[in-house]
C-alpha cells in the first residue's frame, strides 16, 4: 500500500505534467493564432499589388515572388558564365552554401562562448583580466569587424565565417558567464558534500544548473548567426542566399530579393524551432 507522501507526490508530478503540456485544443489555438497575422500582412500585398497602389518595381505581387521562388529551387539550372551567381534552378546549392556556412562559424562561437564564460564566472582572476575587454569589444557594431575581416582573410569564404562568428559569439558568453554566476552556493556546497571533486564542479553542477540561461544564449546566438550570414555573403562569395540578394540588387529584380527574405525567415524559424525541441528535455526541470 502507497504512502500518503508517495500519493502527494504522484499528484504534484500530475500537476506539473498538467501546467507543461496543454489540452491540444488549446495548443492547436494558440498555433493558429500565430498564422493569422501573416495572412493579414498576405492579403495587405495582395491587395496593394492589385490595385496597384505601388510600383512593381518596388514591390512585386506575391504571385510573382511565389513564381519567383519556384524557379529558385524548382527550375532548370542554366549554365552561367564565370563570376555571375546564378539564379534558377540554384536555391538548394545556395541554401546549403549558407547553412554549411553558419554553421561552422556558430559551431566555433558556441565552443569559444561556452568556454570564456565558464572561466569568467568561475575565475576572479580570468574575470579581472578579460571582463573590461570583453565588454568594450561586444560593444564594438558589427560592421566595424567587416573592413578587418576584409583585409585579414580577403573576399570569400574566410571573411564570411569571421563576421558570422563574432556576431554569435557574444549572445552565448554572456548567457554562459550570467548563468554560472547565478548558480546558488548551495548547490555547490551540496556536491561537494556528496564526494563531487572541485575539478568536475563545473561539469556537474555550473553548466546543469546554468543551462536555461545558456539555451536561451544559443537560441539567441543562432539567430544572430543566421542574419549574419547576409552581411558576409555581400562581400565576394560566390554562392549562398546572401550573394544571390546581392546579384539581385545590381539587376533589380526585387522579386528575387523577396525570395531571399523569405528563405531566410522560414530558415531561421525552423532552426529556432529545432534547437528549443532537442533542449527541451534538458531545461524541463527549471519550469517546474
Amino acid at each position: 500500500m502507497s504512502s500518503p507522501a508517495l500519493t502527494d507526490q504522484a499528484v504534484a508530478a500530475l500537476l506539473r505534467e498538467a501546467d507543461e503540456a496543454p489540452p491540444p485544443r488549446r495548443a492547436g489555438r494558440r498555433r493558429a493564432l500565430g498564422v493569422v497575422l501573416p495572412l493579414i500582412l498576405a492579403g495587405w500585398w495582395a491587395l496593394v499589388s492589385w490595385q496597384g497602389w505601388v510600383v512593381e518595381t518596388l514591390l512585386p505581387a506575391p504571385w510573382t515572388v511565389t513564381v519567383a521562388g519556384r524557379n529558385f529551387f524548382f527550375g532548370e539550372a542554366v549554365e552561367t558564365i564565370p563570376g555571375v551567381i546564378p539564379f534558377v534552378g540554384a536555391g538548394w546549392e545556395h541554401l546549403a552554401a549558407s547553412l554549411w556556412r553558419c554553421l561552422v562559424a556558430w559551431a566555433l562561437a558556441v565552443g569559444v562562448g561556452v568556454a570564456v564564460g565558464l572561466a569568467l564566472a568561475l575565475s576572479r582572476l580570468v574575470s579581472d583580466l578579460l571582463d573590461p575587454l570583453v565588454n568594450g569589444l561586444r560593444a564594438v557594431p558589427l560592421y566595424a569587424w567587416l573592413p578587418l575581416a576584409l583585409v585579414w582573410f580577403g573576399l570569400g569564404e574566410g571573411a564570411a565565417r569571421a563576421i558570422i562568428f563574432v556576431g554569435a559569439l557574444w549572445p552565448v558568453l554572456i548567457a554562459t558567464a550570467d548563468g554560472v554566476g547565478r548558480v546558488p552556493r548551495g548547490h555547490v556546497e551540496t556536491a561537494r558534500m556528496l564526494g563531487t571533486p572541485r575539478r568536475w564542479l563545473w561539469r556537474r553542477v555550473y553548466l546543469p544548473s546554468a543551462l536555461p540561461e545558456i539555451v536561451t544564449g544559443l537560441r539567441l546566438s543562432l539567430t544572430l548567426a543566421w542574419m549574419c550570414v547576409i552581411v558576409g555573403e555581400l562581400n565576394g562569395t560566390t554562392s549562398g542566399v546572401g550573394a544571390m540578394m546581392n546579384a539581385a540588387r545590381q539587376t533589380a529584380r526585387t522579386d528575387q530579393i523577396i525570395v531571399g527574405i523569405v528563405v531566410f525567415a522560414v530558415v531561421g524559424f525552423l532552426a529556432d524551432l529545432l534547437l528549443r525541441t532537442v533542449a527541451a528535455p534538458w531545461v524541463r526541470w527549471s519550469r517546474t
